[in-house]
């Protein structure tokens, strides 16, 4: 696979995305991925958070 350009200055000769998983379901997918990890390391965060608080008390 290569550079697909043979000018890497411009963009003039792009004709699509670059992204191969554009105009199908992967963005949608890639984003649910993406906030499923942010939501359980927000929930693994607070429980460890909660723990030390309750220890501390």
């Amino acid at each position: 696979m290569g550079f697909p350009y043979d000018n890497g200055g411009t963009w003039t000769d792009v004709s699509g995305p670059i992204f191969m998983g554009a105009g199908s379901a992967m963005p949608g997918i890639f984003a649910l991925i993406g906030i499923i990890i942010c939501i359980v390391a927000l929930a693994m965060g607070q429980k460890a958070e909660a723990a030390k608080y309750s220890k501390h008390k």
